[in-house]
């Protein structure tokens, strides 16, 4: 039977080969059987599958365990076998939590490219040149945001030491003088027996509550938007073509909301948040490691599996069939009329 420990490695490990299998077919796949009218789309796609295996990278060198007790949050590694130093780990997991406020901004971009798509009222122009560039830059001025708000504000200290030592002795087993970790503690105690805030904690969830609400915002406008211009041209199609192609955007659009919500917003949400209110979660914040991990992995698979372009490819590719009922590819004269939009 294994320990938590040994089975957050194994996730972690199989996630981060996934990642790497994945995303690098999901690039061939986009670089090769990509519909012309997809445009800079394909660089968006391509730039987060980078990102991805990134991701996943630094997730299985650090190898992180996603912790709460009581009034706080943390994110520890164990440093027992690590031969780089103290300084270099600690950076790397500000690195990873960084790699959360890059993936949710990416993720809200991401629907407004398709809705400016869906629309076709041109502005998918601001997604070329010099504005392409700039969109490219946002999830990275949001990750370096999110990664130096770890850095400088919820960093160790020896009170938050002791706070943890138990909690972390017996949930994994580690010492504390083992393990490099950031915390935020939201409550602690006065010697009066009451509770004072702590004020940095309270500065970096309000921070991070920001930059996930305007991400979440910006999701369920543009995807509401999305939706609703979807349901017009599939009642406005007067091909099979055309209907069948506008299904496929709607089960893509659904399934590339649901895998982020599920496996980033929710958990790290509730995990951030729930702690402020006095809720223990710690078994809770196992869970939450797993997830986080799973994501990179998990992420290329609507595109790979819903769009026809690409699953075709693969079922050719894998069971040498290219005969499929339901099959739905655009021709060069399809293409040319515009008739195809990712």
């Amino acid at each position: 039977m294994l320990t938590y420990p040994e089975l957050k490695n194994l996730i972690q490990f199989i996630s981060f080969l996934f990642s790497l299998g994945l995303n690098s077919l999901l690039i061939y796949l986009i670089l090769t059987k990509s519909p012309k009218k997809m445009e800079n789309y394909r660089y968006l796609m391509i730039y987060f599958s980078c990102f991805a295996m990134l991701f996943s990278t630094v997730d299985f060198v650090v190898g992180p365990f996603v912790h709460s007790h009581e009034k706080s949050f943390c994110v520890l590694a164990d440093r027992t076998n690590w031969k780089l130093g103290e300084g270099s780990q600690y950076f790397l997991i500000c690195v990873l939590c960084g790699c959360f406020g890059v993936t949710i901004t990416f993720f809200a971009i991401h629907f407004v490219f398709r809705f400016f798509a869906l629309e076709r009222k041109g502005r998918v122009a601001y997604f070329r040149g010099w504005y392409f560039a700039i969109w490219l830059t946002i999830p990275v001025v949001f990750g370096v945001l999110w990664g130096c708000t770890i850095a400088f504000l919820v960093g160790p200290d020896a009170e938050k030491t002791e706070y943890l030592r138990e909690s972390v002795l017996s949930n994994y087993n580690m010492t504390m003088e083992n393990v490099t970790y950031i915390a935020g503690v939201y409550w602690k105690k006065t010697a009066d027996g009451g509770e004072e805030m702590v004020l940095n904690s309270m500065i970096a969830i309000l921070i991070f509550l920001t930059l996930m609400s305007i991400s979440f915002t910006i999701v369920c406008y543009y995807g509401f938007l999305s939706y609703q211009r979807i349901t017009e041209l599939i009642d406005e199609g007067h091909s099979q073509y055309t209907k069948n192609l506008q299904r496929q955007l709607y089960k893509a659009l659904v399934a590339q909301a649901i895998i982020p919500i599920v496996l980033m917003y929710l958990p790290v949400g509730n995990y951030l948040i729930l702690p402020l209110f006095g809720v223990n979660i710690a078994p809770f914040s196992k869970l939450v490691t797993l997830l986080y991990a799973a994501y990179p992995a998990v992420d290329p698979l609507p595109l790979m599996f819903i769009i026809d372009n690409y699953r075709i490819a693969l079922a050719d590719y894998f069971y040498c069939c290219s005969s499929y009922k339901n099959r739905v590819t655009a021709s060069e004269e399809e293409i040319s009329r515009g008739q195809t939009t990712i």
